[in-house]
């Protein structure tokens, strides 16, 4: 038996418009799980007819998988390894990050 990452989960604080000084700040909670639309929000712009209102965005690349490795790049040499359906790969700090993983079997059959 084995484990293997399978979601990663932070929570972090983010300002939802371009004033960083007038205290909108919230907590929002970012998921990675692996089946699932990597989801990277960005802002933007809409007109709704009658004003401007900020709209959060997401793309669809699925992530295949999440694995823990070590990368002398990082400041601790350690992160995370997304590797997205679309051939992509994102490294994700260790610190930022709490992993949830699940045991599998050596025949592959998980």
């Amino acid at each position: 038996m084995s484990s293997k990452i399978i979601r990663l989960e932070s929570l972090s604080l983010m300002d939802h418009d371009d004033n960083p000084n007038d205290g909108s700040i919230f907590q929002t909670t970012r998921l990675i799980e692996v089946g699932r639309p990597y989801d990277e929000p960005y802002f933007k712009t809409v007109w709704d007819g009658s004003s401007t209102k900020l709209v959060e965005c997401h793309s669809d690349r699925d992530v295949v998988s999440i694995d823990f490795i070590r990368d002398p790049s990082d400041s601790d040499g350690n992160c995370y390894m997304v590797r997205l359906k679309d051939g992509n790969e994102l490294r994700l700090p260790m610190h930022a990050f709490i992993a949830e993983s699940k045991e599998v079997t050596d025949d592959g059959n998980d």
